[in-house]
């Protein structure tokens, strides 16, 4: 059963946290009496009920499944996930472990006099860019922002943005992705 694993290890984190089991539970909107017999191992929690949590708390599913506090996750670059826009101006590499939906982490180039069109991600999302080398205009909104290398930048992922390089360079940066607090 997956409370056997999860219910002493959520019991563990929020007692860490000092969070009381109403908070948790209206954090992860669940009934508190729900969070109760999962913590005490009397019920065999859904899924869906264990991810709310795991959120709620700023973790992985798989840190309630595991008492390693000294676990070490390597994602070798031929196991990375790569996409490319269609005309191909636009790469990125997934380079953060895909065990946790609400966080992701890529390296992307931009190749010069091209653009590309963000996703918006869901509502309370949130988005960081950080130049490693060349120079973009981010896009946010109605907003036009120039980055250099080593610039950063954060905004809200659900607005509408876009990365445009109109240098004579290949413009490479790094975007992390927070859907933590995505209320989708």
């Amino acid at each position: 059963m997956i409370s056997n694993l999860v219910g002493n290890r959520i019991r563990e984190i929020r007692a860490k946290r000092n969070i009381t089991q109403q908070q948790l539970a209206d954090t992860a909107n669940i009934p508190r009496a729900t969070l109760a017999t999962i913590e005490k191992d009397e019920s065999n929690p859904s899924l869906a009920a264990v991810y709310k949590i795991a959120v709620a708390l700023n973790c992985t599913i798989d840190d309630l499944l595991e008492k390693q506090h000294d676990r070490v996750e390597i994602i070798r670059n031929a196991d990375m996930v790569r996409a490319e826009s269609g005309d191909g101006n636009y790469r990125a590499t997934t380079v953060s472990p895909m065990t946790n939906p609400a966080y992701s982490q890529q390296t992307f180039t931009l190749k010069p006099n091209s653009s590309y069109i963000g996703k918006p991600h869901p509502p309370g999302s949130e988005e960081y860019l950080h130049i490693l080398e060349g120079e973009l205009i981010l896009e946010v909104a109605s907003q036009r922002i120039s980055l250099s290398k080593g610039d950063s930048a954060h905004f809200r992922g659900n607005i509408s943005h876009s990365y445009h390089n109109n240098g004579n360079v290949v413009t490479h940066g790094l975007v992390t992705i927070l859907e933590i607090f995505a209320t989708d």
